[in-house]
């Protein structure tokens, strides 16, 4: 989808990369739903969805460099200002949503404990 870009970048690439991150950031958040609910089963599945976007939306993003590091520079708009901050910010989440799933199971196994007792 993004060889022999030259110049401004397409929006239909931009969307992509909104896209795909977009579908990563919702997964990510619907794993952890799966995890409250103690169904292992479906976060991971769901995981691996999110991390599938994920890796197209990078793949994007890492034509667009090697472009650029190639010396064929891109045009930068606000949109794919916007398009670099929605991957950034679902990158970190998949970082903290994964912190949170570990956490989320020890809690689980604790109030099986609990109610044990």
């Amino acid at each position: 989808m993004t060889e022999g870009i030259k110049g401004d970048i397409s929006e239909e690439i931009i969307f992509s990369l909104i896209s795909y991150s977009g579908d990563a950031r919702s997964y990510l958040f619907e794993a952890f739903n799966y995890i409250k609910e103690d169904n292992h089963e479906e976060a991971n599945r769901v995981m691996e969805e999110a991390e599938k976007s994920l890796m197209n939306a990078h793949n994007i993003q890492t034509t667009l460099i090697q472009q650029e590091a190639g010396g064929s520079p891109v045009k930068v708009n606000i949109l794919m200002a916007h398009a670099q901050d929605h991957l950034m910010s679902t990158i970190l989440a998949r970082d903290l949503v994964k912190n949170m799933i570990d956490m989320q199971k020890e809690i689980n196994e604790l109030k099986i404990k609990i109610d044990r007792i």
